[in-house]
């Protein structure tokens, strides 16, 4: 069974086999194109030379039938002119081939056995000679031959007609005459023809007045076959017809099938005679020249291609080495052997230049590796800092809750989640003197510089809430710090409450912070005065706050990083989600701090989902608990 070969992928090929089949498809259109090309210009060439080459035929054969034919004639006319001188002896005249028959009554031989034949009476009337119409010969034998005769008319010395004489042409020896004058064409001709002529590409034959054969090939078809009895079709015949009708005056051409192949005829009359002369070409003969010289092309091609394609695979794998060795030395750098060694190259070409900046990108590589190692290094150590400032911000954030395990009049809750390894968030909380003291805040930018910032803050806080009770003088102090060196010119919104856990009583001050809700019977805005953010100038004054917080009432800090939260088409959570996810809490009588801050978390995660965060987000909730 035929199997079919597995079609091979052209990235198997190496480079050297791509570009030699591209090379050879290259040169293959443009020899196909130059070959359909040569092929038309050959055509038409070929085409009028071969029309030429058989009419030349023709002329040549035509010339040398009439050549034959003018030399028996001429012979019979001399006999004839002697004959008329020796008429008293007219057997010293006829020689061999040659016949003379004289009326009866003369003293000269008699010729009984022609005088009532057709061209006998003819030549009474003739006055010059004639080639008689073909006939049949039985000779003493009883063999039939197949004859013509040229007949001359004998005249006494009075210009009485006396008899004839004549010479008689054997039509098989004009038919073996007429092959080898066809022959010596040929042997002439276009076409190489060996020893035997058995190359024959065209065939000359005889017809008379009427169309039978006189001359032919085939020796069986001499007075036997018409040529209308070869040409196929009625059509084909009717055009014959016209054809026979116009040879007695000029020559020509036509096309017939004739003994079922398409053939073109050249045709003439040949002088001296009513017979006709036919050239008979098969198509195919004409076209053959044309088909060889097509074969021979498509072979040289073949050939050429072949030559083409082992020389361009030989001298293109050669080019190509430097390619293979610098694709190994690839390798190798690729592997991580950066001191791999380059190939040298001779030939200063583009693959040269190709080695030389391969050599610079290797050196490069090496300094980048380098490079690299040094600053990751520099990275995981600065990476490693960042965690032990990470570890020291969270732990000066309060992280245990709750917070005061032994009041039951407070409750309190916060997460701080920063965009970087450190924040600049911060929130904090401590009792003092049954008062708490509380802040939130948000130090401008983030990562490290906001980290130092946030301490500061923080230790701020720390520091002067410990001795001081009024909010406005705490804030007053801590800005007025901030301010002295801020050349940086950073900035940090700030939120800072004192609440008397014993009378519900909350006085704060708003630095330029978001106002935080406060949750009861609804969630509502703490009112806060638009005071400036802590380090922008120092010896601003801060308006103090009051408001009187009902038992079990609520409230919820929080950084911009909530409201400024972004979704992955880039759109805010918002002021009013936040109010939207209290209100829900409050409707569900969630009474726990702790509730709220991770309800919050839940709603921003699957509002951002995979987006990026964008700043640190903090949260503080406190409750004030009614006592028992």
């Amino acid at each position: 069974m035929f199997m079919m070969k597995p079609k091979l992928e052209l990235s198997t090929l190496s480079f050297a086999t791509r570009l030699t089949w591209k090379v050879l498809f290259a040169l293959l259109i443009i020899m196909i194109v130059s070959l359909v090309l040569s092929l038309a210009s050959a055509h038409h060439s070929m085409r009028a030379e071969t029309y030429g080459r058989y009419l030349g035929f023709k002329n040549v054969i035509s010339a040398k039938l009439e050549s034959i034919l003018k030399t028996e004639e001429i012979g019979g006319m001399h006999v004839c002119d002697e004959l008329e001188r020796s008429l008293d002896s007219p057997e010293t005249v006829i020689s061999k081939g040659y016949f003379a028959s004289f009326e009866a009554g003369n003293n000269q031989p008699k010729g009984e056995w022609f005088l009532k034949t057709d061209w006998y009476l003819r030549a009474k009337k003739e006055p010059k000679g004639f080639w008689t119409e073909p006939y049949e010969y039985l000779d003493e034998a009883g063999e039939s031959h197949a004859l013509c005769t040229f007949v001359m008319p004998v005249h006494d010395h009075e210009g009485r007609f006396v008899g004839v004489c004549g010479t008689d042409m054997s039509l098989k020896w004009l038919s073996e005459e007429l092959k080898k004058i066809n022959l010596a064409s040929k042997d002439a001709g276009l076409l190489d023809i060996d020893d035997s002529h058995n190359f024959i590409d065209f065939y000359p034959v005889i017809i008379d007045h009427d169309g039978t054969f006189i001359a032919h090939p085939d020796k069986d078809r001499v007075m036997k076959d018409n040529m209308l009895s070869c040409v196929d079709g009625d059509e084909d015949s009717l055009s014959l017809v016209r054809v026979f009708s116009a040879m007695d005056e000029n020559g020509g051409i036509s096309t017939f099938t004739i003994d079922g192949t398409l053939s073109t005829v050249y045709y003439a009359p040949i002088g001296y005679t009513d017979w006709h002369l036919l050239i008979i070409v098969p198509k195919k003969a004409i076209f053959r020249p044309i088909l060889i010289l097509l074969v021979r092309l498509v072979l040289l091609t073949i050939i050429g291609l072949l030559f083409i394609w082992i020389v361009c695979r030989q001298h293109i794998r050669q080019a190509t080495k430097p390619l293979t060795a610098l694709a190994r030395s690839a390798d190798e750098v690729a592997k991580g052997n950066f001191d791999t060694p380059l190939p040298e190259l001779e030939n200063k070409d583009e693959i040269c230049d190709l080695r030389d900046s391969f050599a610079t990108m290797q050196s490069s590589l090496k300094k980048y590796i380098q490079d690299l190692k040094e600053t990751m290094a520099r990275e995981a150590k600065i990476e490693s800092e960042l965690r032990v400032a990470y570890k020291l911000q969270m732990s000066m954030i309060p992280n245990k809750f709750p917070p005061f395990p032994k009041r039951n009049d407070i409750d309190i809750y916060g997460s701080l989640t920063p965009a970087k390894a450190v924040g600049g968030d911060l929130f904090d909380y401590f009792i003092r003197d049954e008062r708490l003291f509380f802040c939130i805040g948000d130090v401008s930018g983030k990562g490290v510089p906001a980290a130092l910032m946030m301490t500061v803050t923080h230790y701020l806080f720390r520091s002067i809430s410990a001795h001081m009770d009024d909010p406005g003088r705490i804030v007053e102090i801590m800005n007025n710090c901030y301010a002295a060196e801020n050349n940086s010119m950073m900035f940090c919104t700030f939120f800072l409450g004192v609440l008397d856990l014993k009378t519900g009583l909350l006085k704060y001050i708003n630095a330029g912070h978001e106002a935080p809700f406060v949750i009861n019977k609804t969630v509502d805005k703490l009112p806060v005065e638009p005071n400036m953010a802590l380090g922008v100038m120092g010896d601003m004054p801060f308006d103090v706050q009051e408001i009187q917080l009902s038992p079990n009432s609520l409230m919820f800090f929080y950084t911009d990083g909530l409201t400024d939260a972004a979704s992955p088409d880039d759109h805010r959570y918002g002021i009013d989600r936040v109010q939207d996810v209290l209100q829900a809490c409050r409707d569900e009588n969630l009474a726990d701090a702790k509730a709220y801050v991770s309800r919050m978390a839940d709603e921003v995660a699957a509002f951002v989902k995979d987006a990026d965060q964008a700043d640190d987000l903090t949260m503080l909730v406190i409750r004030r608990i009614e006592n028992a």
